[in-house]
């Protein structure tokens, strides 16, 4: 099908492209109006009111494990229990006992977030640990180091390795021979790409290289994600990956540097691996003065698996540009590699040979010849995905292998090991579970023992949020620390509240639903709060349906006595979510016994919205995957206020044609029925249109059953909002990129269905670059995301009843401040203003919260630029509600004081 491309303005006619060239001149000579009143004030504390900040099973994440060399094993790992990532460190005893005092030792708990930690045994029975710290806004590089008992004995906090402009970033660490450590890590200081520095400390943290680091290679193009190994000489062999040459032809560089961090191979590193197309993910081992490294390689179009060996001096021992592990169609990515003890190694990667990706092994010989199969060896063979590869030597002809295993039907992924000999024979059949348990475990570490017990440590989701375990296996695959693991850590702190979603009950208080963390799941909350600031419910809010499952994607809309409807996405069923709902008093208990299925199914259903069915109940939609031919379907069900399901068990079809329906929005038709709006891939993934359904109180389509076409112009159309226009239709705004780049388009429907404007909409703007994102405030008034200057700001449009543009093509700014400003939320106000808030970074530390009120003139009311929502340390997520009845409006948000994600709000008076 064609479409005409060509709108009207001005009384003559061009094209969507000229249209942008017309408007960017007008654009040049618009004149911002303004109409500043006084600011509003606050009604509540001045920082906000804390609605919920409850503490509960906090995250601990990303373990790295060593061997202490003492019979025990140090763990280090993120952990969120006062809000921002800290660092901590436990010692494990032999039989997985926890050496130092319980949920660890503090490695770095300052201010901002410390990511990224590596560790190396002191030899002492104690650690070295570098990290990737925050507390300065850009990343910087610090480490410390812990004798055997668990004390600190270097500065409190950490010395710093490097601090210099811009960020540093992804630290390795070796040991030095000598006590200290030699780290690396890619940097941006010189503000052209990414470099590679490295630094030397010594037993004490002493630095012993020049400040900030010796440079390893600084060239044009990217240098990074570098690994690290000692030489065994008080030095250390460096890998990367390079794109000196292109950034589409990255390739693998070594380097070589001393004790006095001066490089022993060719300046800005050796070529590795040089040929055509990417090398990316190099690994490297150094065993016996002899250094083999292996890589992800493009050379054939997609990924493959090689490896290269060099001496000491830097000279190729194998073939130029490395040896194929794997070259087989189909992408391997990802190798582990261990020395197989006779100057060869062996490599294990993930391979997509298979419908799901599984793991396969290779041996290379001191020489560079393949031992196993050609294109290798399945380490397990699954049908399940398989990924994350480890490998350690074990015994001199056992090699032990641990991965993640994805059960996609389960929805959960397991850690298994595979024990394999030096002839490729798998000895642990099709695989041994590490443990057995609820939920994911994943990101494991490991080490061996001096006897080649493997060690593993992981995040483990049993309880919800990510704890951590710890188990040993033996060679014959028995577990040692019991079928469920050893607990390393799950220390109570800072949760997640988030995911605000505010509703006025017929009452003039506020409903608010939120996701809530505290008990490792994430559950779905509510609070109802008066006008003065009064938590009805307590400070611990109600949980809607306490589970041990996720519940997210909260909505609700107010009954007619007080309280609520809410409905959301739930996990509880294993394999698939299911929207589920449920109804709560003005007094805060379950109007219906338990929550209910509005559809129960055996196929996905997600991303639910609401509205009130005007006779007490709701009508509830979502995207819906039980038809695996048109791929996702949007359904709705009716569910009365006594807990009814009006449209049958199966709920009712708004829309079920080939490719997604989605990014849907809904409102109420006030007859009972409900007008959709939705992206429609039917016609391919790359010409997603707009589509709109009008449905009746029955469920039944009132509109063409397949929907109504708003906008099937060229190219991409998708976000679309939809509002009431007053008349018993409805008004549409969609991103649309058929001018080239992303604009604003509208289009006004009839109550049947009928387009009243042009044909595929009228232009809102068609400025240059970008502007995307469109939100109404009421029916004539529109804000979006604009790029025009070069950074993400909001601006606003009104459009008549008649589809005229009332403020000019190039829209009112809302806010130009420096930085980023987006994600605007609207609420309309009586005199048909509008408030307008966002997340504003221009303070260029972290998101805040501004708002603005514009009038139908266009006129901002207030401080230009916008007036700044008073947090501590920022916030984000704005919700913006107004009631009817009075001068007031309310402002929640997700409040990142002290690094944390709270619930907070702030009632302001509009003077």
């Amino acid at each position: 099908m064609s479409h005409d491309t060509t709108k009207r303005f001005q009384g003559f006619k061009v094209s969507r492209l000229q249209g942008k060239q017309v408007l960017l001149l007008c654009f040049l000579s618009f004149v911002i109006c303004t109409n500043v009143k006084a600011d509003p004030q606050p009604l509540w504390p001045s920082f906000g009111l804390e609605i919920n900040d409850a503490i509960g099973n906090t995250s601990q994440q990303k373990p790295q494990i060593i061997n202490a060399g003492d019979s025990s094993y140090l763990v280090v790992w993120e952990d969120g229990r006062a809000g921002y990532d800290d660092l901590y460190l436990q010692k494990l005893g032999a039989s997985g006992q926890p050496l130092w005092q319980k949920d660890g030792v503090v490695v770095c708990d300052q201010s901002g977030n410390q990511n990224f930690a590596q560790l190396i045994s002191d030899n002492a029975g104690g650690a070295i640990v570098v990290w990737q710290d925050y507390r300065n806004g850009n990343a910087d590089i610090l480490a410390q180091r812990f004798d055997q008992s668990g004390n600190a004995l270097w500065a409190n906090g950490g010395v710093y390795v490097c601090s210099a402009s811009a960020g540093q970033f992804n630290p390795q660490i070796t040991s030095d021979g000598q006590g200290g450590a030699i780290i690396t890590w890619h940097d941006y200081r010189n503000a052209i790409g990414e470099d590679i520095y490295a630094q030397r400390l010594n037993s004490d943290g002493q630095i012993l290289w020049e400040k900030d680091g010796v440079s390893i290679v600084s060239v044009a193009g990217t240098q990074w994600y570098p690994k690290i190994a000692s030489d065994n000489a008080g030095g250390a062999i460096i890998v990367w990956s390079d794109s000196r040459t292109s950034s589409s032809d990255k390739n693998i560089f070594a380097q070589r540097i001393n004790s006095q961090g001066i490089s022993l191979w060719q300046k800005d590193g050796l070529p590795v691996c040089s040929t055509a197309n990417n090398q990316e993910s190099p690994n490297l081992i150094v065993a016996d003065d002899q250094i083999i490294i292996a890589w992800n390689d493009a050379r054939s179009g997609n990924n493959d698996v090689y490896a290269q060996k060099l001496d000491l001096n830097g000279s190729v021992q194998w073939a130029a540009d490395g040896v194929a592990l794997c070259s087989f169609p189909y992408p391997q990515e990802n190798p582990a590699i261990a020395s197989d003890g006779n100057g060869g190694a062996i490599a294990v990667w993930t391979d997509s040979r298979t419908e799901k990706a599984n793991l396969y092994a290779q041996r290379i010989s001191d020489s560079g010849n393949i031992l196993w199969a050609e294109n290798g060896i399945p380490v397990a063979a699954s049908l399940n995905q398989q990924g994350a590869p480890l490998i350690k030597k074990a015994s001199p002809d056992d090699w032990l292998i641990v991965w993640e295993e994805d059960h996609p039907w389960r929805q959960k992924k397991d850690l298994l090991g595979q024990k394999i000999n030096s002839a490729g024979t798998r000895l642990w059949g099709s695989g041994q579970p590490i443990v057995e348990a609820n939920q994911n475990q994943e990101s494991p570490s490991l080490t061996a023992s001096a006897s080649g017990e493997l060690v593993v440590v992981w995040q483990d989701k049993r309880f919800g949020n990510t704890d951590l375990y710890a188990q040993k296996i033996n060679l014959n695959g028995n577990r040692l620390w019991g079928k469920d693991g050893q607990l390393v850590c799950n220390a109570q702190g800072s949760v997640f509240q988030q995911k605000i979603t505010p509703c006025f009950n017929n009452k003039g208080r506020v409903l608010l639903a939120f996701e809530d963390g505290r008990f490792g799941f994430s559950n779905i909350y509510l609070q109802q709060i008066t006008p003065l600031g009064q938590l009805v419910w307590g400070p611990a809010g109600l949980a809607v349906a306490k589970v041990e499952a996720d519940q997210i994607d909260p909505c609700l809309v107010a009954d007619s006595k007080g309280g609520t409807i809410i409905a959301w996405t739930d996990f509880r069923q294993v394999g698939y979510p299911l929207i589920r709902a449920q109804r709560i008093t003005a007094q805060g208990k379950n109007a219906w016994t338990s929550s209910l299925p509005v559809a129960p199914s055996t196929a996905s259903q997600e991303k639910p919205q609401i509205i009130s069915d005007s006779a007490g109940g709701a009508i509830i939609a979502w995207q819906d995957e039980r038809d695996v031919l048109s791929q996702i379907d949007l359904y709705a069900q009716r569910i009365s206020e006594q807990g009814k399901l009006l449209w049958g068990p199966k709920g009712k079809i708004i829309i079920s044609e080939n490719g997604q329906q989605v990014d849907f929005a809904m409102i109420p038709d006030n007859n009972n029925g409900a007008f959709f709006i939705w992206t429609d891939y039917r016609l391919g993934d790359r010409n997603p249109d707009i589509y709109a359904q009008r449905i009746n109180s029955k469920g039944d389509p009132l509109w063409a059953k397949d929907g109504v076409i708003v906008c099937g112009a060229p190219d991409i159309q998708r976000l679309p909002r939809l509002v009431a226009d007053g008349s018993g239709g409805i008004i549409v705004s969609w991103t649309d990129k058929g001018g080239g780049s992303y604009d604003i388009y509208a289009q006004r429907l009839d109550s049947r269905g009928q387009f009243i404007w042009a044909k595929d909409g009228i232009a809102i703007n068609q400025l240059s670059r970008t502007q995307q994102n469109s939100f109404f405030g009421n029916k004539k008034i529109l804000v979006w995301e604009d790029y025009r200057l070069g950074n993400w700001d909001l601006y606003a449009a009104a459009v008549s009843s008649a589809g005229k543009l009332l403020w000019g093509e190039d829209g009112v700014p809302i806010v130009t401040a420096t930085q980023t400003q987006y994600a605007p939320q609207l609420a309309p106000l009586n005199d048909g203003s509008v408030i307008v808030a966002w997340e504003d970074y221009r303070c260029g530390k972290y998101y805040e919260l501004y708002f603005q009120k514009i009038n139908l003139q266009g006129e901002v009311s207030w401080t230009e630029n916008g007036r700044k929502n008073k947090s501590r340390d920022g916030g984000r997520a704005p919700r913006v509600l107004a009631p009817n009845s009075d001068h007031t409006f309310y402002l929640f948000w997700e409040d990142y004081t002290n690094g944390g994600r709270a619930i907070y709000g702030q009632r302001y008076l509009i003077n």
